[in-house]
């Protein structure tokens, strides 16, 4: 040993002392101190301190002051090995004193200065294995701050102290935006930089009783104990988003990234570390919709939306299982010829309590869940399957428009699974057209661009649906397979009160024709609004005054000779086939 290492006796007499003292000089001399402990309260004190690098302990006669020294020691996780020592060898205390805490166990009457030096060295080394290990479980290794698992444990301590003692702490959770754009642009070592650089700037921030930890990727969390108030948790999250949004200056580059902070407070905002973790994580969720480096604090409001949503969310799962899930079909009219060119699937639910449900009122949930794969994959069946059973039925052949999230592209089965439908179904690659909306497009381009291509090699084609709401750039309208592009309802409102509405439906008009694709308006709700169109070159339209969408029973009914010129369709359905 290249240092003095520092021994504490507890509870041992002068001959104890000066014998293990002649011990330890015999076998390595001037390489041990040993320091006296009086009484096992002030022992414990001592031991916790960090001053010594092992303790020993002689538990004398009194087995249950041992027993309570021990269990003292596991439940304060001491930094230092404690050995206990007897006088003889009790058998009972031999099996119960390492479970219970200690190092090691040695008999006096037995114990030579060979095997007292070897038994310290031993459970200094075994102390630090055990401390490197359980900072390799605790501790993120990219930042060298809490992981996940040691600031949960840490959380559910504050939650107990916190209900114990009637007091408040808070609980932060902090999201990069764009950070993804900086991996992708310049690599994954300087990713990490700038993690390692943001855990840094948040650590200044801190006071001693916090705690924060890295949860992964770019996500962070914070926990502040006494929390004042509201208003001191407010001026914190705009020092938080001033520091992790000033420039950083990482390997020859200027870098710069947003954050989005979510706080949620104990007890208002949950009395669990799951629901205190899932209403910061909300309250994040909502900052980040907002354009720009935000904060927001959970709500009451947003805990009603939680417990709706995680309602909702059992009632889908059981709709899944119970075949409550159902397709309605709306018409899409060609402007020239006036005859019906394709059938939009539109999704719905019938909730035993809630009726007819759209899919915006729960398809976030399927995506967030997971149920947008098996819902998913029904509905490209079930339109296949109506599809060909109106060519058998009543001899109509047209395309069938499907909706995607994108989520869907993250299973990597994805095309297999669409080609075994068309397989299993019989129909034609040719006849379906896949539906993405322009912000669902650009959010995962990377990832649906993968899965566009070899679909398109069968023959199916895909159009992007809410044009106009997004931010696609020409280059990927051009590259990527997209035939049609769908003009977003909400234009069609102030189409004939506002003449600026017309110059930019006009224009999206031109772009998407020049760029070869064809136009397609959607919620078309007047005449006005469909002659206006039709004067101005669009291709094809769609909405409830042109046709309403419908079950499959009814527009096998009516489908036959169908075109704009038919008013029969032009009322929305009744209330029990809505």
């Amino acid at each position: 040993m290249s240092s003095t290492t520092s021994v504490l006796l507890l509870n041992g007499d002068q001959e104890l002392l000066d014998q293990i003292s002649a011990w330890l000089d015999e076998v390595a001399p001037g390489q041990y101190r040993l320091a006296p402990g009086n009484t096992e309260e002030d022992g414990l004190a001592e031991l916790l301190s960090g001053d010594h690098s092992v303790g020993l302990y002689c538990s004398g006669e009194d087995p249950i002051a041992a027993r309570d020294l021990l269990s003292s020691v596991k439940s304060h996780f001491s930094p230092v090995p404690l050995v206990v020592l007897t006088n003889q060898m009790n058998h009972i205390l031999d099996r119960e004193a390492v479970p219970a805490g200690a190092a090691d166990y040695l008999a006096l009457d037995t114990l030579n200065a060979y095997w007292l030096e070897r038994a310290l060295r031993y459970a200094i080394e075994r102390k630090r294995t055990e401390k490197h290990l359980a900072r390799l479980a605790h501790h993120d290794p990219l930042t060298d701050i809490p992981n996940r698992v040691l600031f949960r444990d840490r959380l559910e301590n504050a939650i107990r102290v916190a209900s114990r003692d009637k007091s408040r702490f808070a609980l932060l959770f902090i999201d990069l935006d764009d950070f993804k754009v900086v991996n992708d642009r310049y690599g994954h070592d300087i990713g990490d930089g700038l993690i390692r650089l943001c855990a840094e700037r948040l650590q200044s921030l801190l006071r001693r009783s916090d705690s924060m930890a890295r949860m992964g990727g770019d996500e962070f969390t914070l926990l502040l104990l006494n929390v004042e108030s509201s208003s001191s948790l407010a001026h914190l999250a705009v020092k938080i988003i001033e520091q992790i949004t000033s420039p950083y200056e990482i390997g020859g580059y200027q870098i710069n990234v947003g954050c989005s902070v979510g706080i949620a407070s104990y007890p208002e905002a949950g009395h669990s570390a799951d629901s205190l973790l899932k209403s910061a994580d909300l309250a994040m969720y909502q900052a980040k919709q907002v354009e720009g480096s935000n904060f927001r604090f959970f709500t009451e409001e947003m805990n009603r939306d939680v417990r709706y949503r995680l309602r909702l969310e059992e009632d889908l799962r059981r709709a899944v299982e119970n075949n409550e899930l159902y397709l309605e079909y709306q018409p899409r009219f060609a402007v020239r010829s006036g005859k019906v060119v394709a059938l939009e699937a539109l999704l719905r639910w019938n909730h035993p309590q809630k009726g007819i449900l759209s899919a915006h009122s729960f398809i976030s949930i399927a995506e967030d869940t997971g149920l947008i794969f098996a819902i998913g994959y029904w509905a490209i069946r079930r339109a296949c399957e109506d599809l060909q059973r109106l060519k058998s039925d009543v001899g109509i052949d047209i395309k069938m428009a499907i909706n995607l999230s994108a989520r869907q592209f993250r299973d990597e089965s994805m095309v297999q699974y669409v080609a075994n439908i068309f397989s299993d179904t019989g129909v034609n690659p040719a006849q379906i057209e896949f539906e993405l909306t322009e912000t669902a497009l650009m959010e995962n381009i990377d990832m649906v661009s993968l899965c566009m291509r070899p679909l398109s090699y069968f023959g199916v084609t895909f159009t992007l649906d809410d044009f106009g709401t997004g931010s696609s750039s020409f280059l990927h309208l051009q590259r990527l397979p997209i035939a049609a592009l769908k003009i977003d309802s909400q234009f069609m409102t102030d189409l004939l009160r506002r003449r600026s509405e017309r110059r930019l439906v006009s224009a999206m008009m031109n772009l998407a024709h020049n760029l070869g694709k064809v136009v397609v308006a959607e919620g078309v709700e007047n005449a006005r609004q469909q002659n206006w169109l039709a004067a101005e070159g669009c291709d094809q339209m769609q909405g409830y005054f042109l046709a309403p969408p419908q079950s499959y029973e009814r527009l096998q009914k009516a489908i036959v000779g169908m075109t704009l010129a038919d008013v029969s369709l032009n009322t929305p359905p009744d209330d029990d086939e809505a």
